[in-house]
């Protein structure tokens, strides 16, 4: 059997230096419930179920939770995974977090049955030729589906929403967006809102007027205001306040800030790009995080990848870094640096909890 028949794989085919790879067709096919008939042609990597709006395929049923599971497309076939729903996902009698699903799994959700269907025929995801974008680098099937998207949104003024876990170059990304689009020239602002007391992070954002509050000797321009003209890079979003996010929604929304302690409302003219570690639709479930700002932010999404799962990356990126070592400490070329064959099967072995930054 060819892979082309093999009905179990949602990756048809990839290759170092392919610009495509076909991704098999399926659908989510509500089976039993109040939304019985309705189905959703599963034609992305990622689609998402739930009560809410932003869901890719929305349910009536109050069971359901806003954003209750989602279907992930990965090379040897489908994953659904439960974002941390209240009533939970269940495969037979079975709840579960993560399981990989064949034709025909039924998935329980509240009152809701809905059955996976595998359909003829394939989508194409673009790939980048490139094993670099803008300080990026990364030759891995993944790591080229994002600079394909990163060369076709970076030039826009589209809000992004990068996820992955700590170390895996969120920051950079932000960067390449920035530096590819029509702001370049102007400011890149890197706010992190973890690092930012709870009391101080409002005038951190949108600024404060002089005699604000205790200590606000002077007035103050806040990171939206300073990245006027160019981006700003929201990173932790998820450490944000859930009282202050209303006002970051209405600065999405409108365009305008409100400095602390001041009566009008200033122009800013900003994109924003935002990153978390976290899972924000998760939190939304939970209560922590606003739907409608999340909806906000996630125009575009992007999901890293942890290095574990690119480790055809690793020696591309350990051998960059190298270099970098070797000009730094023999600036006249007078001798290079080079990784053992062993020691780069070790490093090619090893798991990278801290991901690149590890690295």
């Amino acid at each position: 059997m060819t892979d082309t028949d093999n009905p179990a794989l949602t990756t048809i085919f990839t290759d170092d230096r392919a610009t495509k790879r076909k991704l098999r067709r399926a659908k989510m096919v509500v089976v039993e419930g109040p939304d019985k008939g309705q189905e959703l042609l599963i034609e992305r990597e990622r689609i998402t179920v739930g009560r809410s709006v932003i869901c890719d395929l929305t349910l009536a049923d109050k069971a359901v939770s806003g954003t209750h599971f989602e279907i992930e497309a990965r090379e040897k076939g489908f994953v659904l995974r439960d974002l941390d729903s209240t009533n939970g996902t269940f495969v037979g009698d079975l709840r579960v977090r993560e399981v990989w699903i064949q034709p025909g799994t039924v998935a329980r959700v509240g009152q809701s049955h809905l059955e996976f269907e595998p359909q003829k025929g394939t989508i194409d995801i673009e790939l980048s030729k490139e094993d670099r974008f803008h300080g990026i680098i990364g030759k891995s099937v993944r790591m080229r589906e994002i600079f394909a998207t990163l060369q076709k949104i970076a030039p826009t003024e589209l809000t992004v929403l990068v996820r992955g876990e700590t170390g895996t170059g969120k920051e950079l990304i932000a960067r390449a967006v920035h530096s590819a689009s029509r702001r370049a020239d102007g400011p890149l602002v890197v706010q992190d809102c973890s690092a930012i007391p709870k009391d101080l992070i409002e005038s951190t954002l949108f600024g404060h007027e002089r005699g604000a509050f205790t200590g606000a000797t002077d007035r103050h321009r806040g990171s939206f205001e300073q990245a006027d003209g160019g981006t700003i890079f929201l990173d932790e979003i998820g450490e944000l306040d859930l009282n202050l996010q209303p006002k970051l929604l209405r600065v999405l929304e409108n365009r305008e800030i409100k400095r602390v302690g001041g009566d009008r409302q200033i122009p800013v003219n900003v994109r924003v790009v935002a990153a978390t570690n976290r899972d924000l639709r998760a939190m939304v479930n939970e209560g922590t995080f606003r739907e409608d700002l999340y909806y906000r932010l996630s125009v575009v999404q992007l999901e890293l990848p942890p290095l574990k799962e690119r480790p055809e990356d690793i020696s591309l990126l350990a051998e960059h870094f190298l270099a970098d070592v070797s000009r730094r400490r023999y600036p006249d070329g007078e001798a290079t640096l080079s990784i053992a064959p062993e020691a780069m099967r070790r490093l090619m072995a090893y798991a990278w909890p801290g991901n690149i930054r590890e690295l």
